[in-house]
């Protein structure tokens, strides 16, 4: 009888690299492209980790907010912001190199800018400034003063 093989089993990172990948071949035809391969990677991926879903979730408002979709964009950012806590630990040593190229939170701000929620943008104005992201997150935020 003849042996079973194992399923391939990759590391959160080696799907993360896949998705990666993925999506840059993708996008190079353009947003609506990339979120065809995104929709398709999450509904082919039941098991995908949360720290590489936070990821696609990211690429997925970065493509939604190019299209203009920003209910589901703002969507899709709070889903990634949801799951940073995975990121963090799935990736503990590259975890501040990767929440500094998420574009969540800049899409986040548009998209709720968009829609007129601005006390939720400048929440995660706050957000940002507070994982020290960047001083033009402070800019944002101090445009924003006035939705207090």
């Amino acid at each position: 009888m003849a042996k079973r093989q194992e399923p391939v089993r990759k590391s959160v990172k080696e799907i993360l690299e896949d998705l990666l990948a993925g999506h840059r071949e993708a996008a190079f035809s353009g947003p609506e492209a990339a979120l065809k391969y995104l929709r398709r990677t999450f509904e082919g991926q039941g098991s995908l980790p949360n720290a590489v879903k936070a990821v696609a979730y990211d690429l997925t408002a970065d493509a939604q907010a190019q299209l203009g979709q920003w209910e589901a964009c703002a969507a899709s950012v709070d889903a990634a912001l949801a799951l940073l806590p995975e990121v963090e630990e799935a990736f503990p040593h590259g975890y501040r190199r990767m929440v500094e190229g998420l574009t969540c939170f800049e899409r986040g701000i548009q998209a709720h800018s968009e829609l007129g929620d601005f006390h939720r943008a400048l929440e995660l104005c706050e957000r940002a400034i507070s994982l020290d992201l960047g001083a033009h997150y402070q800019a944002k935020r101090d445009s924003l003063e006035w939705a207090r």
